[in-house]
């Protein structure tokens, strides 16, 4: 009787494991907010989940496609802010990132970001950390795949190093290439003002209705959030709050933490039929 209750139970373990990420992929034609021109002699560059891994360095004299990024004035004062979920989407690391990510603007010109971060990663080995403003917000199912490419309004494209000097040709979603990557942990924090991201949901520019995701130096994505309004902000717009559902459930983080919870009842399970 104890056989029959235990091999189903194991059969529903086997079923649970933890898929990785899948293989990197070489890219060696244009695509759109990756590389949507071909730099000269080009043989291919890897790819992650869409992000390219190795950059080539600054290039001074490029320009996206769609021209500079131009500043945001006149905004709105409003904020948005993505609170990362407690289960990560890549356990990778062992470790689940936690914190927020805000962005606010009063009146003028200019949305200014705020980091918060805890329990990261060892930097040595997984650092130091890109973070950026993704195009689609977090589905219900918490994937941070289905957030897609970088925001890149201007379609810059991620093939060149950010030129901090120049943020108005990097891709307007890439805060870690135009402020600076998270170097120090387990904590940190930050504070910038971006000028080519607005707070106005009619504006191109506007980032409320996108999501945050953290990855390792290698393009992993690691966790990810909906930027969503704050209380004061949603009671102040005569508008539907323009944001995506906040994240529940973390994709295959939650399914590796399930079978790791089936693991543990398995053995609880064996030594009662022991």
């Amino acid at each position: 009787m104890k056989a029959s209750i235990l091999l189903p139970f194991l059969a529903v373990v086997a079923s649970a494991q933890y898929v990785p990420p899948p293989s990197p992929v070489l890219l060696t034609s244009t695509m759109s907010g990756v590389l949507p021109v071909l730099p000269p002699s080009f043989t291919g560059v890897e790819t992650l989940e869409g992000a390219i891994i190795n950059h080539a360095p600054v290039n001074a004299s490029y320009t996206p496609v769609n021209g500079p990024a131009s500043i945001q004035s006149n905004l709105p004062k409003a904020t948005y802010s993505a609170q990362l979920p407690t289960v990560a989407f890549n356990e990778l690391t062992g470790t689940v990132i936690q914190g927020s990510i805000t962005g606010s603007s009063a009146s003028g010109s200019g949305v200014t970001f705020t980091l918060n971060l805890t329990n990261l990663p060892d930097i040595g080995t997984y650092g130091p950390f890109m973070y950026h403003i993704h195009n689609l917000p977090v589905p219900s199912n918490g994937n941070c795949t289905s957030t897609m490419g970088h925001f890149d309004y201007t379609n810059s494209g991620e093939y060149y190093t950010c030129d901090m000097g120049n943020p108005q040709n990097c891709q307007i979603g890439d805060l870690a290439g135009k402020h600076g990557m998270i170097v120090s942990g387990p904590s940190f924090s930050t504070s910038f003002t971006d000028q080519y991201l607005s707070t106005d949901p009619t504006s191109p520019y506007f980032f409320g209705m996108k999501s945050i995701v953290i990855h390792t130096s290698n393009a992993t994505r690691l966790t990810c959030a909906n930027f969503t309004m704050g209380a004061a902000s949603a009671a102040a717009s005569s508008s539907t709050t323009a944001s995506g559902p906040v994240a529940t459930y973390a994709g295959t983080a939650a399914t590796q933490s399930m079978a790791g919870g089936l693991v543990v009842g398995a053995a609880a399970l064996f030594a009662w039929v022991l």
